[in-house]
Protein backbone atom coordinates (compact mmCIF):
# COMPACT_ATOMS: atom_id res chain seq x y z
CA UNK A 1 0.00 0.00 0.00
CA UNK A 2 1.70 3.45 -0.79
CA UNK A 3 0.92 6.51 1.41
CA UNK A 4 -0.46 9.87 0.49
CA UNK A 5 1.07 12.69 2.61
CA UNK A 6 -0.22 13.39 6.39
CA UNK A 7 -2.19 16.74 5.76
CA UNK A 8 -2.31 18.41 9.30
CA UNK A 9 -2.88 15.52 11.88
CA UNK A 10 -4.87 13.97 9.65
CA UNK A 11 -3.37 10.24 7.92
CA UNK A 12 -4.51 9.23 4.52
CA UNK A 13 -3.37 5.70 3.69
CA UNK A 14 -4.37 4.17 0.14
CA UNK A 15 -5.25 0.15 0.14
CA UNK A 16 -6.07 -1.80 -2.36
CA UNK A 17 -9.65 -4.00 -1.88
CA UNK A 18 -10.85 -6.31 -4.65
CA UNK A 19 -13.03 -9.49 -5.99
CA UNK A 20 -12.71 -11.02 -8.61
CA UNK A 21 -15.73 -9.24 -10.30
CA UNK A 22 -14.43 -5.73 -9.42
CA UNK A 23 -10.97 -3.79 -8.32
CA UNK A 24 -10.95 -0.65 -6.61
CA UNK A 25 -8.98 1.45 -4.10
CA UNK A 26 -10.52 2.76 -0.83
CA UNK A 27 -8.98 4.90 1.72
CA UNK A 28 -8.19 4.43 4.78
CA UNK A 29 -8.71 7.44 6.73
CA UNK A 30 -7.02 7.93 9.84
CA UNK A 31 -9.74 10.77 11.56
CA UNK A 32 -8.79 13.63 14.39
CA UNK A 33 -10.40 13.63 17.89
CA UNK A 34 -12.59 16.36 18.61
CA UNK A 35 -13.87 15.47 21.93
CA UNK A 36 -13.36 12.35 24.72
CA UNK A 37 -14.75 11.39 28.10
CA UNK A 38 -11.54 11.35 29.82
CA UNK A 39 -7.92 12.99 29.28
CA UNK A 40 -5.62 11.30 31.55
CA UNK A 41 -1.96 12.51 31.81
CA UNK A 42 -0.10 9.93 29.18
CA UNK A 43 -3.00 8.50 27.55
CA UNK A 44 -4.33 11.61 25.74
CA UNK A 45 -7.51 10.29 23.43
CA UNK A 46 -5.40 11.58 20.33
CA UNK A 47 -3.31 8.72 21.01
CA UNK A 48 -5.80 6.29 19.52
CA UNK A 49 -5.74 7.97 16.17
CA UNK A 50 -1.49 8.61 15.93
CA UNK A 51 -0.90 5.50 14.11
CA UNK A 52 1.72 4.31 16.71
CA UNK A 53 0.20 1.21 18.72
CA UNK A 54 2.66 1.58 21.56
CA UNK A 55 0.21 4.63 22.56
CA UNK A 56 -2.90 4.46 23.62
CA UNK A 57 -6.02 6.32 24.83
CA UNK A 58 -7.01 4.72 28.40
CA UNK A 59 -9.40 5.07 30.34
CA UNK A 60 -8.39 3.09 33.48
CA UNK A 61 -10.70 0.73 35.95
CA UNK A 62 -10.68 1.19 39.38
CA UNK A 63 -11.98 4.74 39.83
CA UNK A 64 -14.44 5.76 42.14
CA UNK A 65 -18.04 4.21 41.47
CA UNK A 66 -19.63 7.70 40.75
CA UNK A 67 -16.55 8.26 37.44
CA UNK A 68 -17.09 4.70 36.67
CA UNK A 69 -20.94 5.09 35.82
CA UNK A 70 -19.75 7.40 33.35
CA UNK A 71 -19.60 5.67 29.68
CA UNK A 72 -16.40 6.28 27.44
CA UNK A 73 -16.41 8.01 24.39
CA UNK A 74 -14.57 9.45 21.85
CA UNK A 75 -15.77 12.53 19.27
CA UNK A 76 -13.99 11.90 15.66
CA UNK A 77 -13.40 14.14 12.56
CA UNK A 78 -12.79 12.11 9.51
CA UNK A 79 -12.33 15.60 7.63
CA UNK A 80 -14.78 15.38 5.06
CA UNK A 81 -18.56 13.84 4.37
CA UNK A 82 -17.98 9.92 3.69
CA UNK A 83 -20.42 7.02 3.96
CA UNK A 84 -17.40 4.60 5.21
CA UNK A 85 -17.53 0.62 4.56
CA UNK A 86 -15.84 -0.22 7.65
CA UNK A 87 -14.11 0.57 11.23
CA UNK A 88 -10.84 -0.99 12.25
CA UNK A 89 -10.17 -0.81 15.97
CA UNK A 90 -7.32 -1.90 17.51
CA UNK A 91 -7.13 -1.74 21.77
CA UNK A 92 -7.76 -4.08 24.42
CA UNK A 93 -10.25 -4.08 27.52
CA UNK A 94 -9.56 -5.86 30.53
CA UNK A 95 -13.18 -8.11 30.14
CA UNK A 96 -12.98 -12.06 28.92
CA UNK A 97 -15.68 -10.86 25.69
CA UNK A 98 -13.30 -7.78 24.80
CA UNK A 99 -15.71 -4.05 25.28
CA UNK A 100 -19.18 -3.34 23.50
CA UNK A 101 -18.45 -0.39 20.95
CA UNK A 102 -21.54 1.22 19.16
CA UNK A 103 -20.54 3.74 16.78
CA UNK A 104 -22.86 6.66 16.04
CA UNK A 105 -22.80 9.19 13.30
CA UNK A 106 -23.34 12.82 13.67
CA UNK A 107 -24.18 15.69 10.96
CA UNK A 108 -22.49 17.75 13.69
CA UNK A 109 -19.66 17.36 16.28
CA UNK A 110 -22.29 17.63 18.70
CA UNK A 111 -24.80 15.62 17.63
CA UNK A 112 -27.59 13.93 17.57
CA UNK A 113 -26.06 10.86 17.32
CA UNK A 114 -27.36 7.93 15.18
CA UNK A 115 -26.91 4.47 16.05
CA UNK A 116 -25.07 2.55 13.11
CA UNK A 117 -24.13 -0.39 14.46
CA UNK A 118 -22.41 -2.19 17.91
CA UNK A 119 -19.46 -4.72 17.74
CA UNK A 120 -17.40 -6.71 20.61
CA UNK A 121 -14.11 -5.27 20.11
CA UNK A 122 -10.72 -4.27 22.08
CA UNK A 123 -9.75 -7.97 22.47
CA UNK A 124 -6.42 -8.48 21.19
CA UNK A 125 -3.12 -5.57 19.91
CA UNK A 126 -2.10 -8.64 17.78
CA UNK A 127 -5.06 -7.78 14.64
CA UNK A 128 -7.94 -4.55 14.78
CA UNK A 129 -11.09 -5.46 15.16
CA UNK A 130 -13.14 -5.31 12.00
CA UNK A 131 -16.19 -3.86 11.89
CA UNK A 132 -18.42 -3.76 8.75
CA UNK A 133 -20.93 -0.80 8.95
CA UNK A 134 -24.00 -0.62 7.15
CA UNK A 135 -24.19 0.29 3.20
CA UNK A 136 -27.69 2.16 3.53
CA UNK A 137 -25.69 4.57 6.47
CA UNK A 138 -26.02 8.02 5.75
CA UNK A 139 -22.97 10.07 4.82
CA UNK A 140 -21.20 11.85 7.58
CA UNK A 141 -18.02 13.83 8.98
CA UNK A 142 -18.44 12.85 12.29
CA UNK A 143 -18.41 9.81 14.22
CA UNK A 144 -18.53 8.50 17.89
CA UNK A 145 -17.30 5.67 19.94
CA UNK A 146 -19.51 5.16 22.61
CA UNK A 147 -18.75 2.26 25.47
CA UNK A 148 -21.00 1.33 28.28
CA UNK A 149 -19.01 0.53 31.60
CA UNK A 150 -19.73 -3.22 31.66
CA UNK A 151 -18.54 -6.11 34.47
CA UNK A 152 -16.26 -5.12 37.89
CA UNK A 153 -15.21 -1.70 38.73
CA UNK A 154 -11.77 -2.32 37.45
CA UNK A 155 -13.08 -2.28 33.43
CA UNK A 156 -10.76 -0.45 31.54
CA UNK A 157 -10.34 0.43 27.87
CA UNK A 158 -6.94 1.09 26.12
CA UNK A 159 -7.59 2.51 22.40
CA UNK A 160 -4.17 1.83 20.24
CA UNK A 161 -5.85 2.95 16.88
CA UNK A 162 -8.85 3.75 14.81
CA UNK A 163 -9.23 4.04 11.39
CA UNK A 164 -12.05 3.84 8.79
CA UNK A 165 -12.26 2.33 5.25
CA UNK A 166 -13.63 5.32 2.97
CA UNK A 167 -14.26 5.40 -0.82
CA UNK A 168 -12.42 7.17 -2.76
CA UNK A 169 -13.50 11.45 -2.74
CA UNK A 170 -15.84 12.14 -4.97
CA UNK A 171 -16.99 8.25 -5.20
CA UNK A 172 -20.33 6.70 -3.57
CA UNK A 173 -20.01 2.91 -1.91
CA UNK A 174 -19.74 -0.15 -4.33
Amino acid sequence: AAAAPATGSRLTLLATRGTRQESHKDLLVRPTVLGASHNLTGYKPEFAVDGDASTCWLVPGGQRMEKMSHDKWLVLDLGRTCAPSALNILGVASTFGGARICVDRADSPSGPWRRLTTLRGLRSLRAPAQCRLPASAQPSRYYRLYMRREGHATFRHAIHDVVFVCPPTGEGRK
